[in-house]
């Protein structure tokens, strides 16, 4: 009689796993970009995708590793539209611009249903403590990172000005995304493109080795 080798199933096995709970995570990202943070449960990730809600505990032990492995999905379906497109272009503020044009507004240019997960998560998480707060926390501290890096290569390429306080630029930055958000989602308002390239371009323009001249 012949003797199966059991070790043959596990890759298939393996690779089921990995595809049922890449399937989870995007159907719960769209959730999280619609509804926020708290609009994601294992019973509405599990209807989404016609599973029990045991099978999803079965990749997922706790609700708060399903929204620290939805934030890292979102990480990774924003890298090819916001990031590295930018990354294409001139060291400097050509790149930085690049960057930002790529950052406003992106999720819908990701395909998302709603708007940026990270953006509403820290309106939701603001006085809420634990694992997925501290997630979110490290996220935007790597961001600001490298907007922070991006800023000082500009900065080194005679493309704003030596005595740039750096981070006080990516501050005012990261305000200009945050009320583009909040109009474009919350407001609904048509001109938030508009104003917010108007706010960036006035940002930089303010930072050049010589005020007012204009943006090459």
């Amino acid at each position: 009689m012949a003797r199966h080798d059991r070790s043959c199933y596990f890759p298939v096995m393996g690779k089921k796993l990995h595809e049922t709970r890449e399937r989870l995570l995007q159907q719960g990202l769209a959730l999280m970009s619609r509804d926020g943070m708290a609009g994601v449960t294992l019973g509405q990730i599990a209807e989404q995708v016609g599973m029990s809600k045991s099978g999803v505990f079965a990749h997922f032990r706790s609700k708060d590793e399903v929204q620290i492995g939805l934030l890292e999905q979102m990480a990774r379906v924003a890298a090819p539209v916001v990031i590295e497109p930018a990354m294409g272009a001139l060291e400097g503020l050509p790149r930085l611009e690049a960057l930002v044009r790529n950052w406003l507004g992106w999720a819908s240019r990701a395909g998302l249903p709603g708007g940026c997960p990270v953006a509403a998560a820290m309106f939701e998480l603001d006085d809420v403590e634990g694992p997925v707060r501290d997630k979110v926390v490290a996220m935007e501290a790597e961001w600001r990172g490298l907007l922070e890096g991006l800023t000082r290569q500009a900065v080194e390429q005679g493309h704003l000005r030596a005595d740039l306080d750096v981070e006080q630029f990516v501050w005012e930055l990261c305000g200009i995304y945050l009320s583009h958000h909040t109009s474009q989602r919350f407001l609904r308002r048509p001109d938030a493109d508009e104003r917010a390239n108007t706010a960036f371009r006035a940002l930089v323009d303010r930072s050049r080795p010589e005020a007012g001249s204009v943006p090459a």
